[in-house]
């Protein structure tokens, strides 16, 4: 989802700028915040996994990104699209890393190369597809649902999550 999401939005530029009665220019605001918010969190996610568990804070992270992508696709004004994207990459940060840590903490090492290889092919996916599923998005339905695909997804993830990390 994160890997995703840092490129859907790309497409979805000039409708949400129109939308928020803003410039592209300004709007790279929310581009920014987010990836800025991924470099401080990144750090912190390993210090919280080490500290409260990776699944613990994994699935914490997946409900942060979850509610605030929601809160994205809800955002009446830039200035809140910008927090919520800060939320939004808070939980983000712990997504990537932690499914590592997470992989590697569960394969034996004999099957580590097969579970990399699969966990790689949505890595590798998804940043293909995003600019075009957000072309798609943004042409046939709204802009918002960038924001709102990640929502089912979060949701599905957070119960296989509870039932097959914990």
């Amino acid at each position: 989802m994160e890997q995703l999401d840092s490129t859907i939005i790309t497409t979805a530029i000039p409708d949400i700028a129109r939308s928020l009665n803003s410039t592209p220019l300004r709007l790279s605001l929310a581009i920014t915040a987010y990836v800025l918010t991924l470099a401080v969190f990144i750090p912190i996610s390993g210090w919280l996994a080490d500290r409260f568990g990776s699944r613990r804070i994994f699935l914490a992270a997946l409900i942060v990104f979850t509610i605030g992508s929601a809160l994205c696709g809800l955002a009446p004004s830039l200035s809140l699209l910008i927090a919520f994207r800060v939320l939004q990459g808070a939980g983000g940060a712990a997504l990537f890393p932690l499914s590592f840590a997470i992989l590697f903490s569960t394969f034996p090492p004999e099957e580590l190369g097969l579970a990399n290889g699969v966990f790689g092919i949505p890595v590798i996916f998804a940043p293909a597809i995003g600019p075009t599923l957000g072309g798609y998005i943004v042409q046939y339905i709204d802009w918002r649902w960038i924001f709102f695909v990640n929502v089912p997804i979060g949701i599905a993830g957070l119960l296989i999550g509870q039932r097959v990390l914990t």
